[in-house]
């Protein structure tokens, strides 16, 4: 008989609906070394499973599919949070920089290649890249030594040349003219930064910075600012003191793993790997590590999520006791096991209540993992989850064992027996049953 996909669909989710609708997940699909692997367990269970009667009824066919599936979701939960390997657990890294006031990390190239040590880089910032500066004299802020007029200045950068024009008005006081000549240089996109400077003798001085960083030696500089050929009024420039160049620009120097570099800006790359801006030199002796850590947050958050999806199995499996009270047996068992793991895990804020579930203490587990990273508590858990996990896995193959059943007759552990995979997978005949 002919049953289409359609109607096994229904079929499976009516036994199924005590959970939810069985959906798709990436982790069902399997290669054939794992179906192998997975007929090889089924055949050596079944060897020596003893002959049993039971009864067939709606309950318990509903009990078994719901307790094996809630095994299989509590595996493919744990491969969402790294791998059914529970030593490829906590394997997410993030790259990091022990000084980031220093040398701020602004992105990484880390791939899936990169989950073992790669190493820490040592960087050492011995200058930053500077740009070319021409710092004007402090006059006092409330005078002025200028005429009213027209005026005019110009500032030639590599690219080209531009005159600017402003007026000085009656009254105008040096501070006054500062800022407005600021304001002008900065609205023309010059590729210039104009700022007026304060000091506390109540003077102001013209600070213009060239936004291009890096040593120009011997190339006349960035910029050159004159007024002798302007169009209008002159003298504003030696006035306010910003012909001269006071400061000269400058690459960054700096070293990784004693080696040293130079870059004309200060966004530099380390190992092929880091993207890093150079803030401010390091301190003598004091250089800043550039590297990969797990993942805390990743590490924390996988923690919280396992513990959740265990409790979710536990609960499922104790809400059949009353039906199947031989279900009993696999939460006590689970419970009593489970604590030789938990009592090593105080540190991570887990423990164990009555029902055999699972407490997390959120802010005691971010401490520990934040601290030192905790690897012996971390080792612990994958241990736990490892168990869980094989636990969850005799489930899937045989979820048989929990129910009542009478047993007919043991098998004779001295004679070989002929495999009888069936017997260990008689919940997949219960879908059928209405359709026989």
């Amino acid at each position: 008989m002919a049953i289409n996909s359609a109607v096994l669909d229904n079929v499976y989710n009516y036994y199924h609906s005590d959970i939810a609708p069985k959906t798709s997940s990436r982790f069902d699909s399997h290669n054939k070394k794992d179906l192998k692997a997975i007929y090889k367990s089924i055949i050596n269970i079944s060897k020596d499973e003893p002959v049993f009667l039971m009864d067939r009824s709606k309950e318990l066919e509903n009990y078994t599919i719901s307790m094996k599936e809630s095994a299989h979701k509590f595996r493919n939960d744990v491969a969402s949070f790294g791998s059914t390997d529970a030593s490829l657990l906590f394997s997410g890294k993030m790259a990091f920089s022990s000084d980031p006031d220093t040398a701020e990390l602004t992105r990484s190239k880390l791939s899936a290649d990169d989950t073992e040590d790669i190493g820490t880089y040592s960087l050492e910032i011995k200058q930053l890249a500077t740009g070319q500066e021409n710092m004007g004299k402090y006059l006092d802020k409330t005078e002025s030594g200028l005429r009213p007029g027209n005026y005019s200045f110009d500032i030639a950068t590599k690219a080209t040349a531009y005159e600017l024009q402003f007026v000085i008005s009656q009254g105008d006081t040096n501070y006054d003219i500062q800022r407005r000549m600021a304001k002008l240089i900065n609205n023309f996109n010059l590729g210039l930064s104009a700022e007026v400077m304060e000091n506390d003798r109540g003077e102001s001085a013209l600070s213009i910075r060239s936004n291009t960083l890096g040593s120009h030696a011997g190339e006349g500089g960035t910029f050159n600012i004159s007024d002798e050929e302007t169009s209008q009024n002159s003298g504003i420039v030696d006035y306010f003191g910003i012909r001269n160049t006071t400061a000269e620009g400058h690459d960054a120097i700096y070293s990784v793993n004693g080696e040293e570099f130079s870059s004309p800006i200060n966004e530099i790359t380390v190992g092929d790997r880091f993207n890093v801006t150079l803030k401010k030199p390091s301190a003598p002796d004091a250089p800043v590590a550039i590297g990969i850590k797990p993942d805390y947050e990743s590490v924390r958050d996988s923690i919280m999520s396992i513990t959740d999806s265990y409790n979710e199995f536990i609960n499922k499996a104790a809400g059949y006791i009353d039906v199947q009270p031989r279900t009993n047996l696999f939460v006590s068992d689970m419970k009593m096991s489970s604590m030789f793991y938990i009592a090593k895990l105080d540190k991570l804020g887990i423990s164990q209540n009555e029902d055999g579930t699972l407490s997390v203490d959120e802010e005691k587990l971010s401490e520990a993992v934040k601290e030192d990273g905790a690897p012996d508590e971390l080792e612990t858990f994958k241990d736990f989850t490892r168990f869980a996990l094989r636990k969850a896995e005799d489930l899937q193959l045989n979820p048989m064992d929990y129910v009542d059943k009478r047993i007919v007759a043991y098998k004779n552990p001295q004679t070989e027996h002929f495999a009888t995979p069936y017997i260990t997978s008689a919940y997949s005949g219960m879908l059928f049953n209405s359709y026989m």
